[in-house]
Protein backbone atom coordinates (compact mmCIF):
# COMPACT_ATOMS: atom_id res chain seq x y z
CA UNK A 1 0.00 0.00 0.00
CA UNK A 2 2.79 2.02 0.59
CA UNK A 3 5.14 3.36 -2.75
CA UNK A 4 4.78 6.21 -5.60
CA UNK A 5 6.09 6.64 -8.75
CA UNK A 6 10.06 7.00 -8.81
CA UNK A 7 9.54 10.58 -11.45
CA UNK A 8 7.54 11.85 -8.77
CA UNK A 9 9.33 11.65 -5.83
CA UNK A 10 12.88 12.11 -6.65
CA UNK A 11 12.92 15.01 -3.86
CA UNK A 12 11.36 13.22 -1.28
CA UNK A 13 13.23 11.83 1.60
CA UNK A 14 12.18 8.85 3.55
CA UNK A 15 9.24 6.50 3.20
CA UNK A 16 8.29 6.18 -1.06
CA UNK A 17 5.09 7.17 -1.55
CA UNK A 18 1.64 6.93 -3.75
CA UNK A 19 0.56 10.00 -6.28
CA UNK A 20 -3.12 11.39 -7.71
CA UNK A 21 -5.24 14.42 -7.00
CA UNK A 22 -6.96 16.75 -9.69
CA UNK A 23 -8.77 19.47 -10.59
CA UNK A 24 -12.07 21.34 -9.04
CA UNK A 25 -14.65 21.06 -11.76
CA UNK A 26 -18.94 21.44 -11.68
CA UNK A 27 -20.06 18.14 -12.14
CA UNK A 28 -22.52 17.67 -14.79
CA UNK A 29 -25.16 15.05 -15.30
CA UNK A 30 -25.27 13.53 -18.04
CA UNK A 31 -26.41 10.16 -19.34
CA UNK A 32 -23.78 8.27 -21.55
CA UNK A 33 -24.43 5.29 -23.85
CA UNK A 34 -22.71 2.38 -23.15
CA UNK A 35 -19.42 2.01 -23.78
CA UNK A 36 -17.21 -0.39 -26.27
CA UNK A 37 -14.95 -2.58 -24.96
CA UNK A 38 -11.66 -3.82 -26.68
CA UNK A 39 -9.67 -6.42 -25.18
CA UNK A 40 -6.15 -7.60 -25.58
CA UNK A 41 -5.61 -11.18 -24.17
CA UNK A 42 -2.15 -13.20 -23.65
CA UNK A 43 -2.65 -16.83 -24.93
CA UNK A 44 -0.56 -19.10 -25.99
CA UNK A 45 2.48 -20.08 -23.62
CA UNK A 46 2.88 -19.48 -20.69
CA UNK A 47 6.78 -18.33 -19.82
CA UNK A 48 7.26 -14.86 -18.96
CA UNK A 49 8.05 -13.39 -22.10
CA UNK A 50 6.40 -15.72 -24.66
CA UNK A 51 2.79 -14.15 -24.67
CA UNK A 52 0.93 -13.25 -28.07
CA UNK A 53 -1.72 -10.94 -27.34
CA UNK A 54 -4.56 -10.71 -29.46
CA UNK A 55 -5.46 -7.39 -30.90
CA UNK A 56 -8.73 -6.04 -32.11
CA UNK A 57 -9.98 -2.51 -32.83
CA UNK A 58 -12.35 -0.59 -31.09
CA UNK A 59 -15.59 0.56 -32.66
CA UNK A 60 -16.27 4.40 -33.05
CA UNK A 61 -14.46 6.92 -33.54
CA UNK A 62 -11.80 6.85 -31.34
CA UNK A 63 -8.07 5.84 -32.54
CA UNK A 64 -7.05 2.51 -30.84
CA UNK A 65 -4.19 2.93 -28.69
CA UNK A 66 -3.02 -0.60 -27.24
CA UNK A 67 -2.11 -1.50 -31.27
CA UNK A 68 0.88 -4.27 -31.75
CA UNK A 69 3.23 -2.48 -31.37
CA UNK A 70 2.41 -1.22 -28.27
CA UNK A 71 2.15 -4.63 -27.34
CA UNK A 72 5.78 -5.30 -28.58
CA UNK A 73 6.91 -2.21 -25.91
CA UNK A 74 4.42 -4.04 -23.25
CA UNK A 75 6.50 -7.12 -23.94
CA UNK A 76 9.91 -6.03 -23.79
CA UNK A 77 9.40 -4.21 -20.58
CA UNK A 78 7.43 -6.89 -18.51
CA UNK A 79 10.60 -9.25 -20.14
CA UNK A 80 13.42 -6.87 -19.29
CA UNK A 81 11.66 -5.86 -15.44
CA UNK A 82 11.03 -9.33 -14.43
CA UNK A 83 7.05 -9.02 -14.26
CA UNK A 84 5.62 -12.22 -14.74
CA UNK A 85 2.00 -10.70 -16.00
CA UNK A 86 0.15 -7.06 -16.57
CA UNK A 87 -2.95 -5.63 -17.43
CA UNK A 88 -3.79 -2.36 -18.71
CA UNK A 89 -6.94 0.23 -19.11
CA UNK A 90 -7.23 2.50 -21.45
CA UNK A 91 -10.27 4.54 -20.26
CA UNK A 92 -12.48 7.38 -22.49
CA UNK A 93 -14.91 9.84 -20.78
CA UNK A 94 -17.39 9.11 -23.28
CA UNK A 95 -15.47 6.71 -25.70
CA UNK A 96 -14.80 3.31 -25.62
CA UNK A 97 -12.51 1.52 -22.88
CA UNK A 98 -9.30 -0.80 -24.48
CA UNK A 99 -8.34 -3.07 -22.28
CA UNK A 100 -5.00 -5.60 -22.04
CA UNK A 101 -3.26 -8.24 -20.61
CA UNK A 102 0.14 -9.77 -20.92
CA UNK A 103 1.94 -12.60 -19.21
CA UNK A 104 0.56 -14.80 -16.49
CA UNK A 105 -1.10 -14.78 -13.33
CA UNK A 106 0.11 -18.43 -11.83
CA UNK A 107 2.63 -20.20 -11.43
CA UNK A 108 1.10 -22.85 -12.83
CA UNK A 109 1.10 -20.45 -15.79
CA UNK A 110 -2.59 -19.67 -16.53
CA UNK A 111 -2.82 -16.48 -19.03
CA UNK A 112 -3.28 -13.33 -17.58
CA UNK A 113 -6.54 -11.68 -18.42
CA UNK A 114 -8.28 -8.10 -18.18
CA UNK A 115 -10.39 -9.88 -15.31
CA UNK A 116 -7.65 -10.66 -12.90
CA UNK A 117 -7.89 -9.59 -9.75
CA UNK A 118 -4.96 -7.73 -8.04
CA UNK A 119 -4.22 -5.89 -4.47
CA UNK A 120 -4.40 -2.67 -5.94
CA UNK A 121 -2.45 -1.36 -2.81
CA UNK A 122 -2.39 2.57 -2.33
CA UNK A 123 -4.59 3.38 -5.12
CA UNK A 124 -7.06 2.47 -2.34
CA UNK A 125 -6.67 5.25 -0.69
CA UNK A 126 -9.07 7.62 -3.14
CA UNK A 127 -11.81 5.86 -2.21
CA UNK A 128 -11.49 6.67 1.67
CA UNK A 129 -11.56 10.42 0.53
CA UNK A 130 -14.42 9.48 -1.37
CA UNK A 131 -15.83 7.48 1.49
CA UNK A 132 -15.13 10.84 3.59
CA UNK A 133 -16.86 13.04 0.77
CA UNK A 134 -19.83 10.83 0.28
CA UNK A 135 -20.07 11.31 4.66
CA UNK A 136 -19.70 14.83 4.82
CA UNK A 137 -22.58 15.35 2.41
CA UNK A 138 -24.98 12.62 4.30
CA UNK A 139 -24.28 14.96 7.41
CA UNK A 140 -25.02 18.18 5.17
CA UNK A 141 -28.02 16.98 4.32
CA UNK A 142 -29.50 15.14 7.34
CA UNK A 143 -28.94 11.63 6.03
CA UNK A 144 -26.69 10.61 8.04
CA UNK A 145 -27.71 7.26 10.65
CA UNK A 146 -25.65 8.28 13.83
CA UNK A 147 -25.45 11.56 15.68
CA UNK A 148 -21.98 13.94 15.79
CA UNK A 149 -19.62 14.11 19.06
CA UNK A 150 -21.08 16.52 21.61
CA UNK A 151 -19.37 19.38 20.50
CA UNK A 152 -19.23 19.03 16.92
CA UNK A 153 -22.09 20.59 15.28
CA UNK A 154 -21.21 19.72 11.93
CA UNK A 155 -18.93 17.36 9.90
CA UNK A 156 -16.65 19.09 7.10
CA UNK A 157 -13.12 18.64 5.87
CA UNK A 158 -12.00 21.57 7.81
CA UNK A 159 -13.59 19.20 11.28
CA UNK A 160 -11.02 18.46 13.76
CA UNK A 161 -9.61 15.15 14.33
CA UNK A 162 -9.69 15.71 18.18
CA UNK A 163 -13.65 16.60 18.12
CA UNK A 164 -14.50 13.74 15.63
CA UNK A 165 -12.47 11.32 17.82
CA UNK A 166 -12.54 12.78 20.78
CA UNK A 167 -11.53 9.06 22.60
CA UNK A 168 -9.02 7.99 19.80
CA UNK A 169 -6.96 10.67 18.86
CA UNK A 170 -3.91 12.13 20.28
CA UNK A 171 -0.98 13.42 18.85
CA UNK A 172 2.62 13.74 20.87
CA UNK A 173 2.31 17.36 19.82
CA UNK A 174 -0.25 19.21 21.70
CA UNK A 175 -1.12 21.98 19.23
CA UNK A 176 -0.99 19.64 16.20
CA UNK A 177 -3.44 16.97 17.95
CA UNK A 178 -5.67 19.93 18.55
CA UNK A 179 -5.76 21.53 15.73
CA UNK A 180 -5.17 18.69 13.02
CA UNK A 181 -8.18 18.66 10.49
CA UNK A 182 -9.60 15.74 7.77
CA UNK A 183 -7.41 17.79 5.35
CA UNK A 184 -3.97 17.70 6.97
CA UNK A 185 -4.03 14.14 7.53
CA UNK A 186 -5.34 13.14 3.94
CA UNK A 187 -2.85 15.27 2.25
CA UNK A 188 -0.25 13.74 4.16
CA UNK A 189 1.00 17.17 6.63
CA UNK A 190 -0.15 15.79 9.93
CA UNK A 191 3.55 16.32 11.13
CA UNK A 192 3.56 12.59 11.84
CA UNK A 193 5.84 10.57 9.48
CA UNK A 194 4.82 6.88 8.55
CA UNK A 195 5.65 4.13 11.16
CA UNK A 196 4.38 0.94 9.08
CA UNK A 197 6.71 -0.69 11.03
CA UNK A 198 5.65 -0.25 14.04
CA UNK A 199 2.09 -1.99 13.05
CA UNK A 200 1.55 -5.70 14.23
CA UNK A 201 -0.60 -8.44 12.35
CA UNK A 202 -2.39 -8.54 15.18
CA UNK A 203 -3.67 -4.73 15.54
CA UNK A 204 -6.78 -3.02 15.07
CA UNK A 205 -7.00 0.31 13.38
CA UNK A 206 -8.38 1.64 17.13
CA UNK A 207 -4.87 0.24 18.07
CA UNK A 208 -3.23 1.89 15.27
CA UNK A 209 -5.16 5.62 16.03
CA UNK A 210 -4.57 5.33 19.53
CA UNK A 211 -1.09 4.55 19.33
CA UNK A 212 -0.59 7.61 17.06
CA UNK A 213 0.21 9.17 20.46
CA UNK A 214 3.33 7.34 20.78
CA UNK A 215 5.43 8.61 17.99
CA UNK A 216 7.38 11.77 17.95
CA UNK A 217 6.35 14.80 15.45
CA UNK A 218 8.81 14.64 12.33
CA UNK A 219 7.66 18.13 11.63
CA UNK A 220 5.22 20.59 12.88
CA UNK A 221 1.99 20.46 11.79
CA UNK A 222 1.25 21.70 7.94
CA UNK A 223 5.41 21.95 7.46
CA UNK A 224 5.94 19.48 5.24
CA UNK A 225 4.78 16.63 3.28
CA UNK A 226 5.25 13.21 4.30
CA UNK A 227 3.85 9.90 3.61
CA UNK A 228 1.63 8.08 6.23
CA UNK A 229 -0.23 5.03 5.34
CA UNK A 230 -1.59 5.18 9.08
CA UNK A 231 -3.49 8.59 8.85
CA UNK A 232 -5.67 6.36 5.98
CA UNK A 233 -6.29 3.89 8.56
CA UNK A 234 -7.78 6.48 10.69
CA UNK A 235 -10.10 7.58 7.24
CA UNK A 236 -11.60 4.54 7.69
CA UNK A 237 -11.77 4.32 11.04
CA UNK A 238 -13.97 7.40 10.74
CA UNK A 239 -16.01 6.39 8.02
CA UNK A 240 -16.93 3.27 10.29
CA UNK A 241 -17.48 5.36 13.30
CA UNK A 242 -20.16 7.82 11.73
CA UNK A 243 -21.67 6.13 9.32
CA UNK A 244 -22.33 3.05 11.87
CA UNK A 245 -21.05 0.46 9.68
CA UNK A 246 -17.69 -1.24 8.60
CA UNK A 247 -15.81 0.69 6.27
CA UNK A 248 -15.44 -2.00 3.69
CA UNK A 249 -19.52 -2.45 3.77
CA UNK A 250 -19.62 1.70 3.25
CA UNK A 251 -17.28 1.44 0.60
CA UNK A 252 -19.33 -1.75 -1.44
CA UNK A 253 -22.88 0.09 -0.63
CA UNK A 254 -21.88 3.65 -1.64
CA UNK A 255 -19.48 2.92 -4.37
CA UNK A 256 -18.93 -0.31 -5.79
CA UNK A 257 -22.42 -1.75 -5.79
CA UNK A 258 -24.09 1.68 -7.62
CA UNK A 259 -20.86 1.30 -10.24
CA UNK A 260 -20.78 -2.43 -11.13
CA UNK A 261 -17.84 -3.32 -9.76
CA UNK A 262 -19.27 -6.87 -8.64
CA UNK A 263 -15.78 -8.52 -8.38
CA UNK A 264 -14.33 -5.94 -6.71
CA UNK A 265 -13.81 -6.85 -2.73
CA UNK A 266 -11.05 -6.51 0.65
CA UNK A 267 -11.52 -10.20 1.14
CA UNK A 268 -8.94 -12.04 -0.98
CA UNK A 269 -10.96 -15.36 0.75
CA UNK A 270 -13.84 -14.11 -1.74
CA UNK A 271 -11.62 -13.26 -4.71
CA UNK A 272 -8.99 -16.30 -4.38
CA UNK A 273 -12.60 -18.05 -4.14
CA UNK A 274 -13.21 -16.69 -7.94
CA UNK A 275 -10.01 -18.28 -9.81
CA UNK A 276 -9.64 -15.16 -10.73
CA UNK A 277 -7.01 -13.59 -8.25
CA UNK A 278 -3.52 -13.42 -9.10
CA UNK A 279 -0.61 -14.40 -7.19
CA UNK A 280 2.39 -12.66 -6.23
CA UNK A 281 5.99 -12.03 -7.03
CA UNK A 282 8.90 -10.30 -5.51
CA UNK A 283 10.59 -7.45 -8.01
CA UNK A 284 13.16 -9.84 -8.50
CA UNK A 285 11.00 -13.27 -9.27
CA UNK A 286 10.32 -15.47 -6.49
CA UNK A 287 6.79 -15.83 -6.18
CA UNK A 288 5.81 -15.09 -2.46
CA UNK A 289 1.88 -15.25 -0.62
CA UNK A 290 -0.67 -12.60 -1.18
CA UNK A 291 0.17 -9.78 1.99
CA UNK A 292 -3.30 -9.48 2.44
CA UNK A 293 -5.03 -11.73 4.57
CA UNK A 294 -8.79 -12.24 6.00
CA UNK A 295 -7.80 -11.01 10.06
CA UNK A 296 -6.29 -8.24 9.20
CA UNK A 297 -9.20 -6.79 6.24
CA UNK A 298 -10.19 -3.89 8.65
CA UNK A 299 -6.75 -3.22 9.20
CA UNK A 300 -5.63 -2.86 6.03
CA UNK A 301 -8.39 -1.53 3.87
CA UNK A 302 -7.95 2.07 3.81
CA UNK A 303 -4.40 2.35 3.01
CA UNK A 304 -4.06 -0.24 0.50
CA UNK A 305 -6.78 -3.57 0.95
CA UNK A 306 -8.61 -2.86 -1.91
CA UNK A 307 -8.78 -5.65 -4.34
CA UNK A 308 -9.94 -5.04 -8.50
CA UNK A 309 -9.40 -5.92 -11.87
CA UNK A 310 -8.66 -3.25 -14.85
CA UNK A 311 -12.49 -3.80 -16.33
CA UNK A 312 -14.21 -2.63 -12.80
CA UNK A 313 -11.26 0.10 -12.29
CA UNK A 314 -12.17 1.63 -15.52
CA UNK A 315 -15.69 2.14 -14.33
CA UNK A 316 -14.08 3.98 -10.98
CA UNK A 317 -11.82 5.84 -13.34
CA UNK A 318 -14.50 6.83 -15.92
CA UNK A 319 -16.39 8.43 -12.50
CA UNK A 320 -13.46 10.60 -12.01
CA UNK A 321 -13.62 11.80 -15.68
CA UNK A 322 -17.45 12.44 -15.58
CA UNK A 323 -17.07 15.11 -12.35
CA UNK A 324 -17.84 12.15 -9.69
CA UNK A 325 -20.99 11.34 -11.91
CA UNK A 326 -21.86 7.61 -12.60
CA UNK A 327 -21.89 7.74 -16.24
CA UNK A 328 -24.40 4.83 -16.91
CA UNK A 329 -26.93 6.06 -14.42
CA UNK A 330 -26.33 9.98 -14.57
CA UNK A 331 -26.18 9.83 -10.25
CA UNK A 332 -23.77 10.92 -8.68
CA UNK A 333 -21.35 8.76 -6.53
CA UNK A 334 -18.92 11.65 -5.42
CA UNK A 335 -20.36 14.81 -4.55
CA UNK A 336 -19.30 17.89 -6.56
CA UNK A 337 -17.74 19.53 -3.27
CA UNK A 338 -16.18 16.26 -2.24
CA UNK A 339 -15.05 15.92 -5.77
CA UNK A 340 -13.30 19.13 -6.12
CA UNK A 341 -11.72 18.91 -2.84
CA UNK A 342 -10.37 15.45 -3.36
CA UNK A 343 -9.09 16.23 -6.76
CA UNK A 344 -7.38 19.79 -5.43
CA UNK A 345 -3.60 19.39 -4.11
CA UNK A 346 -3.69 20.46 -0.93
CA UNK A 347 -0.37 20.48 0.16
CA UNK A 348 2.74 20.47 -1.84
CA UNK A 349 4.43 17.14 -2.69
CA UNK A 350 7.00 18.12 -5.12
CA UNK A 351 8.47 21.61 -5.23
CA UNK A 352 10.44 21.78 -8.20
CA UNK A 353 10.93 19.82 -11.36
CA UNK A 354 14.77 19.20 -10.94
CA UNK A 355 15.11 20.01 -14.45
CA UNK A 356 12.28 17.81 -15.89
CA UNK A 357 10.92 19.30 -19.18
CA UNK A 358 7.80 17.21 -19.05
CA UNK A 359 6.68 17.15 -15.47
CA UNK A 360 5.37 20.21 -13.32
CA UNK A 361 5.60 20.53 -9.99
CA UNK A 362 3.37 18.00 -7.85
CA UNK A 363 0.54 18.58 -5.19
CA UNK A 364 -1.22 16.16 -3.28
CA UNK A 365 -4.89 16.43 -2.64
CA UNK A 366 -6.60 13.54 -0.71
CA UNK A 367 -5.41 10.18 -1.74
CA UNK A 368 -4.43 11.74 -5.30
CA UNK A 369 -1.47 13.40 -6.48
CA UNK A 370 -2.02 16.46 -8.95
CA UNK A 371 0.45 17.49 -11.61
CA UNK A 372 1.14 18.19 -15.04
CA UNK A 373 2.12 15.76 -17.86
CA UNK A 374 3.47 17.74 -21.05
CA UNK A 375 1.26 20.81 -20.37
CA UNK A 376 -1.75 18.14 -19.62
CA UNK A 377 -3.44 18.40 -16.05
CA UNK A 378 -2.94 14.74 -14.43
CA UNK A 379 -4.42 13.17 -10.94
CA UNK A 380 -2.55 10.16 -10.57
CA UNK A 381 -2.00 7.83 -7.95
CA UNK A 382 -0.10 4.77 -7.32
CA UNK A 383 0.74 1.49 -5.22
CA UNK A 384 3.43 -0.75 -4.04
CA UNK A 385 2.77 -3.48 -1.66
CA UNK A 386 4.62 -6.85 -1.16
CA UNK A 387 3.97 -9.28 -5.12
CA UNK A 388 2.69 -6.51 -6.25
CA UNK A 389 2.27 -3.26 -8.11
CA UNK A 390 -0.71 -0.08 -9.12
CA UNK A 391 -0.43 2.95 -10.89
CA UNK A 392 -4.06 4.80 -12.26
CA UNK A 393 -3.77 8.05 -14.13
CA UNK A 394 -6.60 10.43 -15.04
CA UNK A 395 -6.08 13.52 -17.05
CA UNK A 396 -9.53 15.18 -15.90
CA UNK A 397 -9.70 17.72 -18.60
CA UNK A 398 -8.78 15.40 -21.54
CA UNK A 399 -11.44 13.10 -20.58
CA UNK A 400 -8.67 9.69 -20.65
CA UNK A 401 -7.91 7.31 -17.49
CA UNK A 402 -5.32 4.90 -17.57
CA UNK A 403 -5.12 1.62 -14.99
CA UNK A 404 -1.84 -0.15 -14.91
CA UNK A 405 -1.21 -3.55 -12.69
CA UNK A 406 1.23 -5.93 -12.11
CA UNK A 407 1.86 -8.98 -10.57
CA UNK A 408 5.43 -7.90 -9.08
CA UNK A 409 6.44 -5.54 -6.50
CA UNK A 410 8.77 -2.29 -7.09
CA UNK A 411 7.47 -1.96 -10.75
CA UNK A 412 6.92 1.79 -10.31
CA UNK A 413 9.24 2.49 -13.48
CA UNK A 414 7.75 0.34 -15.84
CA UNK A 415 3.85 1.17 -15.07
CA UNK A 416 5.32 4.86 -15.81
CA UNK A 417 6.81 4.22 -18.40
CA UNK A 418 3.39 2.31 -19.63
CA UNK A 419 1.72 5.01 -18.56
CA UNK A 420 3.32 7.94 -20.08
CA UNK A 421 3.37 6.27 -23.30
CA UNK A 422 -0.38 5.71 -23.43
CA UNK A 423 -0.99 9.54 -22.44
CA UNK A 424 1.16 10.66 -25.34
CA UNK A 425 -0.91 9.03 -27.54
CA UNK A 426 -3.98 9.97 -25.86
CA UNK A 427 -2.53 13.48 -26.27
CA UNK A 428 -1.50 13.08 -29.97
CA UNK A 429 1.64 14.35 -28.76
CA UNK A 430 4.84 12.51 -30.99
CA UNK A 431 6.97 10.20 -28.66
CA UNK A 432 10.51 10.76 -28.33
CA UNK A 433 13.41 8.65 -29.54
CA UNK A 434 14.28 5.67 -27.43
CA UNK A 435 17.53 7.63 -25.91
CA UNK A 436 15.19 10.47 -24.79
CA UNK A 437 11.71 8.40 -23.57
CA UNK A 438 11.00 7.39 -19.96
CA UNK A 439 11.00 3.78 -21.46
CA UNK A 440 14.61 4.35 -21.54
CA UNK A 441 14.98 4.82 -18.04
CA UNK A 442 16.12 1.62 -15.92
CA UNK A 443 12.51 0.08 -14.53
CA UNK A 444 13.83 0.21 -10.45
CA UNK A 445 17.27 1.72 -10.88
CA UNK A 446 17.50 3.45 -7.39
CA UNK A 447 15.04 0.58 -5.67
CA UNK A 448 17.42 -1.98 -4.80
CA UNK A 449 16.43 -5.31 -4.79
CA UNK A 450 16.19 -8.80 -2.53
CA UNK A 451 18.89 -10.14 -4.50
CA UNK A 452 21.37 -8.00 -3.33
CA UNK A 453 21.11 -8.98 0.20
CA UNK A 454 20.78 -12.85 -0.27
CA UNK A 455 24.40 -13.50 0.93
CA UNK A 456 26.05 -10.47 1.14
CA UNK A 457 29.11 -9.70 2.68
CA UNK A 458 29.48 -8.18 6.25
CA UNK A 459 31.22 -4.72 6.51
CA UNK A 460 33.83 -4.20 8.61
CA UNK A 461 32.84 -3.72 11.99
CA UNK A 462 32.73 -0.33 12.44
CA UNK A 463 30.57 -0.68 15.93
CA UNK A 464 31.58 -0.40 19.68
CA UNK A 465 33.09 -3.76 20.99
CA UNK A 466 29.90 -3.36 23.77
CA UNK A 467 28.33 -6.10 23.56
CA UNK A 468 25.07 -4.77 21.88
CA UNK A 469 22.70 -7.71 22.65
CA UNK A 470 19.40 -7.54 24.11
CA UNK A 471 15.96 -6.31 24.48
CA UNK A 472 14.68 -2.86 23.33
CA UNK A 473 11.82 -0.86 24.19
CA UNK A 474 9.83 1.55 22.56
CA UNK A 475 6.43 2.75 23.59
CA UNK A 476 5.22 3.26 19.87
CA UNK A 477 7.21 -0.35 18.47
CA UNK A 478 7.03 -2.31 21.54
CA UNK A 479 9.35 -4.43 22.32
CA UNK A 480 12.79 -6.43 20.23
CA UNK A 481 14.85 -8.43 21.37
CA UNK A 482 18.22 -8.00 19.55
CA UNK A 483 20.39 -10.91 18.92
CA UNK A 484 24.40 -11.84 17.73
CA UNK A 485 25.69 -15.22 16.12
CA UNK A 486 26.79 -16.46 19.47
CA UNK A 487 23.13 -15.54 21.20
CA UNK A 488 21.76 -18.94 22.76
CA UNK A 489 18.11 -18.26 24.16
CA UNK A 490 15.67 -20.11 22.28
CA UNK A 491 14.46 -16.95 20.65
CA UNK A 492 17.68 -16.06 19.29
CA UNK A 493 18.20 -19.84 18.26
CA UNK A 494 14.95 -19.44 16.59
CA UNK A 495 15.93 -15.67 14.52
CA UNK A 496 19.01 -17.18 13.20
CA UNK A 497 18.06 -20.50 12.12
CA UNK A 498 16.01 -18.49 9.57
CA UNK A 499 18.94 -15.76 8.74
CA UNK A 500 21.33 -19.31 8.23
CA UNK A 501 18.61 -20.79 5.65
CA UNK A 502 19.95 -18.23 3.47
CA UNK A 503 22.82 -16.91 4.25
CA UNK A 504 25.83 -19.09 4.51
CA UNK A 505 28.37 -16.74 5.26
CA UNK A 506 27.14 -16.45 9.23
CA UNK A 507 29.96 -17.02 11.15
CA UNK A 508 30.44 -16.68 15.26
CA UNK A 509 33.10 -13.58 13.79
CA UNK A 510 29.83 -12.01 12.17
CA UNK A 511 29.02 -8.64 13.70
CA UNK A 512 25.45 -7.88 12.80
CA UNK A 513 22.78 -8.30 14.96
CA UNK A 514 19.60 -9.65 13.90
CA UNK A 515 15.67 -9.55 15.29
CA UNK A 516 12.34 -10.91 14.77
CA UNK A 517 10.27 -7.78 13.19
CA UNK A 518 6.49 -9.06 12.82
CA UNK A 519 4.74 -6.49 11.01
CA UNK A 520 2.10 -6.81 8.37
CA UNK A 521 4.36 -6.86 6.10
CA UNK A 522 7.79 -8.09 7.16
CA UNK A 523 9.53 -10.87 9.18
CA UNK A 524 12.71 -9.99 10.58
CA UNK A 525 15.59 -7.84 10.58
CA UNK A 526 18.96 -7.16 10.31
CA UNK A 527 21.25 -4.42 12.43
CA UNK A 528 24.70 -4.32 9.90
CA UNK A 529 27.93 -2.11 11.24
CA UNK A 530 28.28 0.76 8.61
CA UNK A 531 29.74 4.06 9.33
CA UNK A 532 29.76 4.63 12.96
CA UNK A 533 26.27 3.17 13.36
CA UNK A 534 24.59 -0.02 12.00
CA UNK A 535 22.20 -0.21 8.36
CA UNK A 536 19.52 -1.24 8.93
CA UNK A 537 17.96 -4.25 6.92
CA UNK A 538 14.03 -4.93 7.27
CA UNK A 539 12.02 -7.43 5.35
CA UNK A 540 10.83 -11.26 5.29
CA UNK A 541 12.44 -14.38 5.16
CA UNK A 542 11.34 -17.87 3.57
CA UNK A 543 13.06 -20.86 4.87
CA UNK A 544 11.57 -22.99 2.85
CA UNK A 545 10.91 -20.72 -0.12
CA UNK A 546 7.42 -20.36 -1.45
CA UNK A 547 6.02 -22.47 -4.39
CA UNK A 548 7.42 -24.99 -6.71
CA UNK A 549 10.86 -23.13 -5.68
CA UNK A 550 11.93 -24.70 -2.31
CA UNK A 551 15.12 -22.57 -1.66
CA UNK A 552 15.78 -20.39 1.06
CA UNK A 553 15.64 -16.61 -0.01
CA UNK A 554 14.74 -12.50 1.38
CA UNK A 555 13.00 -9.88 0.91
CA UNK A 556 15.76 -7.82 3.37
CA UNK A 557 16.33 -4.16 2.66
CA UNK A 558 17.77 -1.45 3.92
CA UNK A 559 15.57 1.23 5.05
CA UNK A 560 16.94 3.12 8.33
CA UNK A 561 19.86 3.88 10.34
CA UNK A 562 20.03 3.29 13.87
CA UNK A 563 22.84 4.43 15.94
CA UNK A 564 23.55 3.26 20.18
CA UNK A 565 24.36 5.06 22.71
CA UNK A 566 27.25 3.34 25.30
CA UNK A 567 28.41 4.88 28.35
CA UNK A 568 31.61 3.24 29.45
CA UNK A 569 30.05 -0.35 28.87
CA UNK A 570 26.30 0.26 29.43
CA UNK A 571 24.58 0.15 26.90
CA UNK A 572 21.92 2.86 26.79
CA UNK A 573 19.68 2.22 23.58
CA UNK A 574 19.57 2.84 20.12
CA UNK A 575 17.82 5.43 18.38
CA UNK A 576 16.41 5.44 14.13
CA UNK A 577 17.28 7.96 12.11
CA UNK A 578 16.66 9.26 8.29
CA UNK A 579 13.47 11.09 8.47
CA UNK A 580 14.27 14.22 9.85
CA UNK A 581 17.58 16.31 10.96
CA UNK A 582 15.40 18.66 12.50
CA UNK A 583 15.83 18.21 15.95
CA UNK A 584 18.55 18.68 17.98
CA UNK A 585 20.81 17.58 21.14
CA UNK A 586 22.44 13.56 21.06
CA UNK A 587 20.80 10.42 19.62
CA UNK A 588 18.57 10.16 22.10
CA UNK A 589 16.93 13.38 21.68
CA UNK A 590 17.62 13.80 17.89
CA UNK A 591 16.55 10.33 17.01
CA UNK A 592 13.12 10.14 15.41
CA UNK A 593 12.65 6.81 17.34
CA UNK A 594 14.54 5.69 20.69
CA UNK A 595 14.52 2.38 21.99
CA UNK A 596 15.39 2.00 25.44
CA UNK A 597 17.82 -1.07 26.50
CA UNK A 598 16.10 -2.90 28.90
CA UNK A 599 18.25 -6.09 29.59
Amino acid sequence: MYAAPSHLIRSTSGLRTNNPLGPAAEMRFRRLLPHAIVVYHAVGAVAWGDQQPLISEPSGAATPILTPDFSEFVQRLIENGKIPGLTVAVVRKDGPTELGAWGIKSEEGAAMTSDTLFSIASCSKAFVSASLGILIDDFAHGRNVTPLPTGLSSLTWKSKLADILPHDWKLSDPWASGSANLIDILSHVSGTAGHDLAIKQTDTVLDVTRNLRNFRPSFELREKWYYNNQMYMVGAHIVSTLSGTRYVDFVKERISNPLKMNHTTYSVGKAVKTGKATETWTSFGRLIPRWLTEDSIDLTAGPGGLISNVEELALWVRTFLNDGVNPATGKPIIPTAAFNTITSAQSIMKGSTFGDPELSIVGYGLGWTRFSYLGHDVIQHSGSSPGVSALITAALSDGVGIVVLANADEKDQPLTNISFMIARRAFGIAEPPPSKSHASRAPGQSQPTGEEFQSRPTPADTSSQVDLRGTYHNIGYGTSELCSVNSTSNHCRAVLDNFRSFDEALTQHTPDLFAAWDTIMTTHARFTPINGGHEILIGSIYPKGYGKDTSPFTTLRPVAFAEFVVEGERVIGFGIRGITDARTGGIEEAADVWFVKQR
